[in-house]
């Protein structure tokens, strides 16, 4: 991957290559500016590769589509003049041409999911950061995409409304096996919610290894697991620091 700044080119990412299969919860961990959410814009057909492919079920992306889903780390993804049930009634009439009944039915199930079908006559500029990511990834499920991409969705948020959504994210995933991609920085975050990890390098990303999570052991923080694996990722992530100060 590639852009332009100013007179420059700049390699945001170099012969990147992994597969995700069906159901999987695969996580890219990196430090900041190492091409993770380029990657993943790159997965839901905003941007184009400048060499490569990017293909789905044998087809190659070339543009945006309802069989993927995005959340950003913005808390602003939602049309403020319409309320919480409005937002997720859009989206399902536009993406499946249901009736407006239907519709309604269909969103307040999906509000009662994610723990907020008591605010669906609230408007976005009243809700908390939390409660936004919660509409945001109920509009994702409400367009049936098999595949959710999420770019740092719970960075922003405070310590404790983080954890509650990350244990909200997997009761979802647990519920209807949708297929994860999802950005991080944070070690702890993609050994809990990741079954696979992709490691990047520092600019321009490479995959530098690539990590499958005993995921019975780190859901029950089996101690031993848990920390012989954080400190392989992070003698993998910082190797050439650790070089450095030694």
């Amino acid at each position: 991957m590639r852009y332009k700044t100013g007179q420059y080119l700049v390699t945001a990412t170099e012969n990147v290559s992994f597969t995700a299969a069906e159901s999987d919860r695969l996580v890219l961990l990196g430090p900041s500016g190492c091409g993770k959410s380029t990657i993943l814009k790159a997965i839901g057909g905003f941007i184009k590769p400048a060499g490569g492919s990017i293909m789905l079920n044998g087809k190659r992306i070339e543009r945006p589509g309802c069989d993927r889903a995005i959340v950003f780390q913005e808390f602003d993804q939602l049309f403020p003049w319409k309320t919480v049930l409005e937002n997720i009634v859009f989206a399902i009439r536009e993406t499946r041409k249901t009736r407006r009944e239907e519709a309604l039915k269909d969103a307040r199930i999906l509000l009662k999911k994610v723990n907020l079908d008591t605010n669906e006559d609230s408007y976005p500029h009243a809700l908390s950061g939390g409660m936004k990511q919660r509409v945001a990834i109920a509009r994702c499920l409400a367009i049936r995409s098999k595949i959710i991409l999420m770019d740092e969705p719970f960075a922003s948020l405070d310590a404790l409304t983080r954890q509650q959504m990350q244990e909200e994210l997997l009761e979802l995933w647990a519920e209807t096996k949708f297929t994860l991609v999802f950005v991080t920085h944070s070690i702890d975050e993609a050994m809990l919610l990741g079954t696979g990890i992709v490691l990047l390098s520092p600019h321009p990303g490479r995959v530098v290894d690539r990590l499958t999570v005993d995921w019975s052991k780190i859901s029950s923080l089996e101690y031993p697991h848990y920390a012989e694996l954080k400190d392989k990722i992070t003698r993998i992530l910082f190797k050439d620091r650790l070089d450095y100060v030694i």
